[in-house]
């Protein structure tokens, strides 16, 4: 979710010299971030007010840095801007579609960064996901019809297509030998769940960062207009900055609107939402160790039908989308230090700290559930939290049965086959 609360005309606030043709502006450009914006859906009203504090913010875009916004929204078809560091002209509309698309077709959204590329080349790139997410809870490797990233409702006015992060990593990739755009400097996903290991391992050989949050995200989202001079920094300035503005502005309760304080009274005792970063360079390196830790687990690894004690681990989504709701996206640090000896999990934890070198926990942040929030006097604050998830398979109708069988979904991603889950009894 983002700011849906807020409705304003997109095409009034972007309004500015119109270039309908792919001729790129000559630049020397050292670095273009990329805010696509998936907003053919309940967002739509937000996009706006986003492009607004990015142009309030564009006082951080350096002089060889370009900020570049695609947008896509309710009842008009989708275009190409760039805000700039101009009074007087903050908004170009560098490329207008003719017709409306899904935007969240990974063939569509790898066009869209090619014509981006052309129209706005650059040394390296950043791409920022705005919109709806769920990480690695997909339908069947396909443009899919629940969850991932960026449902497009195109058509349809409810239901919509969403984007499998498997797709989306084969999109870049495909851009990267194309020679279209190097591998990515960073992925910032301004939606919910993103921050699993599921997701970054298959997206670790197209960016070298990947950053955000592992739970809901709050209505508003990013402010912009503090974000957009982090979105140009480089290595730990850039993270800790994308990081610290976000967490440390939903820390500040008077940041709040008054909709959000009465929603969320509990915001006031300091939580905001937890945040990490991944460095996709360790996280093979995890994903080994993590595999290999799991057979060490004291008392053995539990086999099937037997699940892990997961009592008391922050858990950062509660899943309503099947037809028998279930937490989910337990924290993996947690995970793997009720698992593991005091010894072992110090080992595992070397590297995790290799790849995850970065992050800020809350043990309460803004949702709508309500079952979320009864759970958040659960956890057991006690634990090491790390900021990222990990499917664990668990019995129940929800893990195995249903149009979204969790056990079965999850197989979509190769983290989970480097699990090796079936060595516990797991099919």
């Amino acid at each position: 979710m983002k700011k849906f609360f807020i409705i304003l005309c997109a095409a009034i606030a972007l309004a500015g010299c119109k270039k309908d043709n792919d001729e790129p502006v000559k630049k020397d450009t050292q670095r273009t971030v990329v805010v696509y914006i998936s907003g053919d859906n309940n967002l739509s009203g937000a996009a706006a007010s986003d492009i607004n504090e990015m142009k309030e913010g564009a006082t951080g875009i350096p002089s060889d840095g370009r900020l570049v916004a695609f947008v896509d929204l309710n009842g008009s078809k989708p275009f190409i801007a760039e805000i700039k560091n101009d009074k007087n002209h903050p908004v170009d509309t560098l490329y207008k579609y003719s017709t409306d698309f899904y935007a969240s077709d990974p063939d569509l959204f790898s066009e869209v960064l090619e014509r981006v590329a052309g129209l706005c080349p650059a040394k390296e790139y950043g791409l920022v996901l705005w919109g709806h997410g769920s990480g690695w809870l997909v339908e069947p490797d396909t443009v899919a019809q629940k969850r991932a990233y960026g449902i497009d409702e195109t058509g349809n006015g409810s239901g919509g297509k969403w984007m499998n992060i498997t797709q989306m990593a084969r999109a870049l990739k495909d851009l990267q030998t194309k020679n279209v755009m190097p591998k990515l400097s960073f992925i910032y996903a301004d939606c919910c769940n993103m921050m699993c290991v599921e997701a970054a391992y298959e997206l670790k050989d197209v960016t070298e960062y990947m950053i955000g949050s592992p739970a809901e995200i709050p209505g508003y989202g990013a402010p912009y207009q503090l974000m957009v001079a982090q979105l140009f920094k480089s290595g730990s300035n850039l993270y800790r900055g994308i990081i610290d503005t976000y967490y440390n502005y939903y820390a500040d309760f008077n940041n709040l609107n008054y909709a959000e304080k009465a929603s969320w009274p509990y915001m006031e005792e300091g939580y905001s939402v937890p945040m990490s970063v991944i460095d996709t360079k360790y996280v093979g390196d995890l994903a080994n160790k993590t595999q290999d830790m799991l057979e060490r687990a004291q008392g053995g690894y539990p086999q099937y039908p037997e699940t892990p004690d997961l009592s008391g681990i922050a858990f950062y989504c509660y899943n309503t989308y099947s037809l028998w709701p279930v937490d989910m996206m337990y924290d993996i640090r947690a995970i793997m230090e009720r698992l593991l000896s005091a010894e072992d999990f110090a080992t595992w934890d070397k590297t995790y700290q290799q790849a995850v070198p970065y992050y800020r926990m809350s043990m309460k942040w803004m949702t709508e559930f309500y079952e979320q929030i009864k759970a958040f006097d659960t956890f057991d604050t006690n634990l090491k939290y790390g900021c990222v998830s990990m499917f664990i398979p668990r019995v129940g109708q929800s893990y195995s049965y249903g149009s979204m069988p969790l056990n079965k979904t999850v197989q979509n991603f190769v983290w989970s086959h480097v699990m090796n889950w079936k060595r516990f009894g797991w099919e």
